[in-house]
Formats: structure tokens, sequence, C-alpha cells
């Protein structure tokens, strides 16, 4: 029984086989004799089907490239030859079995074709570059990171520019703050306990200016702090942006008795 299978399927392969070469063989008959409408229309099933070695499609698609030129419809060569790039880049016509004015047209569609694979690959690897995976227990480091130093949490998220950024203006942020903290503090004293009348105003405006820099110094913290946060949690947690996050688990310690909590940010896009 599995011998009768196995000359089933010989016969099989080889009567594809066959075909093809029969095919192929009309394909050439009509090539020579300058049937050009007869190629094309013959070629077009084959260069589609399975089976065929990478040297007969290259000699079928050199035959198109010919009939369609002569039937004048250049864009069919020139895409004939595209399609021969595609199963050998390194290709370079015969000059004995294509006329000059077809090589430089090759020569352009070449040209043309490698500049484009270029420009594919060098996307491909921006793409792969931009694409940062981050473990869900890196996630929830950066995150812990970035609640006690914002940009912080990005640096460790693989987007060092933006969180030494943001790291930058936030310690600065943070140095003036608490200077102009003590300062309005300190001028407030000075202003409470002056008993000279001609001091007062300047006293007070002393203090004025040094309380309004301090709210204005925590409230632009507190942004920056914010802002951090949600750029940490939305764009620099190397997920697809235009997903929804989904953090859940946000745990301090290592047992169920450690403070912990749970929260889950939908945002849809």
């Amino acid at each position: 029984m599995k011998k009768n299978i196995i000359i089933i399927l010989l016969l099989i392969i080889t009567a594809k086989i066959s075909a093809q070469e029969v095919t192929f063989n009309q394909i050439k008959e009509q090539y020579e004799a300058f049937e050009y409408e007869k190629v094309i229309q013959l070629s077009n099933s084959f260069v589609r089907s399975g089976g065929i070695s990478d040297s007969v499609k290259i000699e079928v698609f050199q035959m198109r490239v010919v009939a369609f030129y002569s039937l004048a419809d250049e864009t069919s060569s020139q895409n004939s030859f595209r399609e021969i790039l595609k199963i050998n880049k390194n290709y370079q016509p015969d000059p004995s079995k294509i006329s000059p004015r077809l090589i430089a047209i090759f020569q352009n569609v070449k040209e043309d074709y490698l500049k484009s694979l270029k420009q594919e690959t060098a996307l491909k690897d921006t793409l792969q570059q931009s694409q940062i995976v981050i473990s869900p227990l890196q996630l929830k480091s950066s995150i812990i990171k970035n609640l006690f130093v914002p940009g912080w949490g990005q640096i460790s998220s693989g987007y060092p520019e933006k969180g030494y950024l943001l790291s930058v203006a936030s310690s600065a942020n943070l140095v003036s703050m608490i200077y102009f903290i003590f300062d309005a503090k300190k001028k407030q004293d000075a202003y409470l306990k002056e008993i000279n009348k001609s001091l007062i105003p300047s006293r007070y405006d002393s203090y004025n200016k040094s309380y309004k820099l301090r709210n204005i110094l925590i409230t632009s913290y507190v942004f920056i702090w914010l802002y951090s946060q949600i750029d940490l949690l939305l764009f620099s947690n190397g997920t697809d942006s235009n997903s929804a996050p989904d953090i859940s688990g946000v745990a301090f310690g290592n047992s169920e008795r450690d403070i912990q909590f749970n929260f889950r940010i939908p945002f849809p896009f």
C-alpha cells in the first residue's frame, strides 16, 4: 500500500515538472518567434506558480522585459526588472541578449530599487531601536524611582535624554524651592520683628518677593513631578502609545503585611 502511494506521488511530481518544462518551452518558442503578446499571456500564470527555480524565473522575466518593451509598455518592462532584482539584487543583464537601451533602463531601475531597499532597511532598524520593551518588574522599579526623583524613571526605562532633562529641571527647581522656603521664612520673621517704621515697607517687599517666588517654585515643581509621572506611565514605559496601559499590582515590600497599592489606568485612544 505504501509502495503504491509513493509511486503515485512520484508520478504527480514528475507530471508537474514536465508540465512546467513544457510551459517554459512554450514561452521560449513564442519568444523566439517574436510573438510577444503570447509570451506575456503564457508567462502570466507561469511566474506565479511554485516550484520554479530562480534561474528559470529570471529567464522568463527577461523575456517579459523584451516583450513589454517591444509592445511599447516601458512601465511593465521596468516592473519585470524589479521582479528580477527581488530574486537576485546582484543581477546584471547579458548585453548579448538585451539591447543597450534596455540595459540603460535596467540601471535606472536598479538604482531606484537599491535606494528604496536601503531606506526600508534603515526604517526597520529605526523602528527596532525605538521599540523599547520593559518588563513589569522593571516598570515597577522605574515608577518607584520616579516618585522620588522625576526623570529617574525615564532613565531607568531607556529614555535617557528625556530623563536627564526632567531630572536636571526638577533638581534645580527643588533646590531653588527649598532655598526660597527658608528665605521667605527668614524674611517673614525679620518683617514681623521690625519696629522701625521706615524699614517696615522694605522688609515687607523683600518678604513678599521671596514668598511669591517660593509659591511659583512649589507650583512648578509639582507640575514637573506630575508631568514626569504621566509621561512615564503613558509614553516612556516601552508599550505602544496607541494601546491602553494597564498598570496594576505596584507594591512596596516583600510580604502581604507590607504597604502596597493597586491601580488601573485605562486610557482608550
